[in-house]
């Protein structure tokens, strides 16, 4: 048989170096213990009616809408433990949900508008970050309002979302290995537990959530219908005197409400009857005024009892002449009317106002204008 051939020193080398490599990827343990990963906010919704009493439909239609929009913005929502009375009961919200944040709302119900206030509550400061507030028609668009007012609350926390502590996550240990690959040293001792937080305060220690500014007040309500109903008595002026001097006049008037810049502006209609004791072309004759027109009303709502107010309006008018002797001779001619005014709410659905309005009736002949400072009762609903 033919001499097997040695080795070479290189060859030697290399078997040693693979196989402490084989050993060391079989002894290795895992490279930590505990790795931090990133981690979603935690709140908490807590809705009440500023009234005695709740409505606790209303209360849990906003909740859960609010919970929604906050989960679309990826932001946990934990089980809510109740209404909150005050702040000094907010302390213990933090052990009681483990939320980082709080939503306190308020809101106010007037006929179907709803006031919605919300306080962003920081709970492991203790302390309030923000505020926001939205008022509009309890309808389809409401869950709009409600996504809109969280979409401010939550950009304007993006810094303290983001700063949130990582979650520490305790790292599996890898299976054992055959018997005989176990190392022969010490065996490593389990991962040491993590530590566990410190207990917040009691309920009753607990430092009252800071809050410097309360919730911002709620917006003047506005009525979406207005009627009025007036009298006034109608100043000749000008070429209608040579007609009479002082007529009477009687108005009637609906609008429908909506919110502007500065105020309100009301869109509806006018009419009412004038009349009058005249003479010239007709003789001795009573006249009578029908107009019947389109009215535009410009307001400024105020904290107060008194608002203000400007309108403009105009349209035909059925002018009836009714001579000493004959018949009665009717037509149809056109008129303008505008003033300014104020009105006092006496009451949520009734006010009362005092409005120095001018009208001119143009007939063929003449223009019968006047002033007309009237007096009217208007309600609201």
């Amino acid at each position: 048989m033919g001499r097997c051939s040695r080795p070479s020193q290189v060859d030697t080398l290399l078997c040693r170096a693979l196989m402490a490599a084989v050993l060391l990827l079989l002894t290795a343990g895992p490279c930590s213990a505990e790795e931090s990963v990133p981690r979603r906010a935690r709140a908490v919704v807590l809705i009440r009616s500023s009234s005695t009493v709740d409505d606790p439909a209303l209360s849990t239609l906003i909740a859960d809408s609010m919970s929604m929009e906050l989960q679309a913005r990826k932001i946990d929502v934990m089980p809510s433990p109740g209404a909150a009375a005050d702040d000094a009961a907010l302390g213990a919200l933090e052990q009681r949900t483990h939320a980082d944040f709080a939503l306190s709302g308020v809101y106010t119900l007037t006929g179907s508008e709803v006031q919605l206030n919300v306080r962003w509550l920081d709970l492991a400061d203790r302390r309030e970050a923000g505020q926001a507030s939205r008022s509009g028609q309890l309808d389809i668009d409401f869950d709009a309002l409600v996504a809109d007012l969280v979409d401010e609350l939550v950009e304007s926390q993006k810094e303290a979302i983001a700063s949130l502590p990582p979650e520490a996550r305790v790292a599996e240990p890898p299976p054992p290995g055959p018997p005989e690959r176990q190392p022969s040293a010490e065996p490593a001792s389990a991962a040491e537990p993590v530590p566990a937080a410190e207990p917040a305060p009691a309920a009753g220690t607990a430092e009252p959530v800071a809050h410097a500014v309360g919730p911002p007040a709620a917006e003047e309500r506005l009525a979406p219908l207005a009627f009025s109903v007036g009298s006034a008595p109608f100043i000749a002026t000008f070429t209608a005197l040579d007609y009479f001097r002082v007529g009477l006049s009687v108005s009637l008037s609906g609008r429908y409400q909506m919110r502007a810049p500065g105020g309100f502006v009301g869109i509806g209609f006018l009419t009412g009857i004038c009349a009058f004791h005249g003479r010239g072309a007709y003789a001795q004759a009573d006249f009578y005024v029908v107009p019947v027109g389109a009215d535009i009303l410009f307001g400024a709502l105020t904290r107060g009892p008194l608002d203000f107010f400007l309108h403009l309006g105009g349209g035909p008018a059925v002018l009836v002449a009714k001579p000493a002797a004959g018949n009665l001779l009717a037509k149809v001619i056109p008129f303008v009317v505008g003033g300014i005014g104020f009105a006092w709410s006496a009451l949520d659905i009734l006010a009362v106002s005092i409005d120095a309005s001018y009208t001119c009736f143009f007939d063929s002949s003449a223009v019968i204008m006047g002033f007309t400072p009237s007096l009217s009762v208007v309600l609201k609903l």
